[in-house]
């Protein structure tokens, strides 16, 4: 018997005997077997289904003619174009969306305030008081729109046209805020802490230190450093309480009794970015004081033409003098006339 259990015939017989013994455990027992092949064959399967849909649209494009493809590409070129300009104007309106945002406080306060957006696109590499905005009378900007940002007074529009506009800042030499007129009550710039009103302007030298003054003031103000100054409204370029900048000193006049106030503008002209143009409030263009011919803005052009305005009116007023005196001689020569018939 342990002849036979040694023979090489046996040990094959026992070896197959476990094969297939082993195999009906496997497969009885919740298909492990079929489930080790499947985990080998479906990556095949999806290789294998995967090449054959590439190559079926691969001979469908083989199959296209060259026209087909051509005018494929022209329509796919012209959708990127489109989706292109979609985007600019989403980034532009979320641009001017941010803008009107800072300045919904304002809008809020002042109901009246019919604001415009818009953006500093050039500056003049010659002077830091001027700059040129992407917004003109297409967006019903106007010559003396007042010019804001939400933190204060940037400058006015003096020029413009269709669809763009300069801007003079209030750092430049030629701007007055405020009335030249003999009673300061009329003046259009406030403390408003103490409420003494003078007239907003500089200098080349103040202006290079990024300064204006409040001028006028006099020897009894109650004005100090810190206090808030900002836009009266009379005058009529200028809503009330627009924020100006903030008194560092108070200085007196060099030729005269009178003194005047330094103050640091909120606004940073020479790099703001975005601007409000206000193109319509209550009171504008109404002159509040009665006989004050001179505006908010007082540059050196409307200065002269000012004096222009004068010199004709004088001119007017002495021909009518001369017009009234000789109808008085014609009178009297008249009446000599008629006393002498008699």
């Amino acid at each position: 018997m342990k002849e036979v259990l040694h023979t090489k015939k046996f040990k094959i017989l026992l070896f197959a005997v476990l094969v297939l013994f082993g195999f009906s455990i496997f497969s009885g027992s919740g298909g492990i077997m079929a489930s080790a092949l499947s985990v080998v064959s479906i990556p095949t399967q999806r290789v294998s289904t995967s090449v054959s849909n590439n190559a079926a649209v691969a001979a469908q494009n083989a199959s296209a003619s060259k026209e087909d493809l051509l005018a494929e590409n022209q329509q796919l070129r012209d959708r990127i174009s489109e989706l292109e300009t979609q985007l600019v104007d989403y980034y532009d309106l979320k641009k001017e969306n941010a803008q009107l945002y800072k300045y919904l406080d304002m809008k809020q306060e002042n109901p009246d305030f019919k604001p415009v957006a818009a953006s500093v696109i050039g500056r003049d590499p010659n002077t830091l008081y001027c700059f040129t905005i992407d917004q003109g009378t297409n967006s019903g900007i106007s010559v003396n729109d007042p010019v804001v940002t939400d933190e204060g007074v940037v400058g006015w529009v003096s020029a413009v046209n269709s669809i763009s506009a300069k801007v003079t800042t209030i750092l430049s030499p030629d701007t007055k805020i405020g009335g030249l007129t003999e009673s300061s009550s009329n003046a259009g710039a406030t403390d408003k802490v103490t409420g003494d009103s003078g007239v907003i302007a500089t200098n080349i030298k103040l202006s290079d230190q990024g300064l204006i003054k409040l001028q006028y003031l006099t020897a009894e103000t109650k004005a100090k450093a810190g206090d808030i100054v900002v836009t009266s409204g009379l005058g009529g370029l200028y809503p009330a309480n627009l924020k100006i900048g903030t008194i560092t000193s108070i200085e007196h006049e060099e030729y005269d009794v009178s003194l005047y106030a330094l103050v640091k503008p909120f606004v940073d002209v020479t790099t703001v970015r975005d601007v409000m143009v206000l193109t319509e409030f209550d009171g504008q263009g109404e002159i509040l004081s009665a006989g004050d011919s001179s505006g908010i803005f007082v540059s050196s052009d409307s200065s002269s033409s000012s004096e222009s305005s004068g010199t004709s009116s004088a001119s007017s007023s002495e021909g009518s003098s001369s017009s009234s005196n000789s109808s008085s001689s014609a009178s009297s020569n008249s009446s000599s006339s008629s006393s002498s018939s008699r």
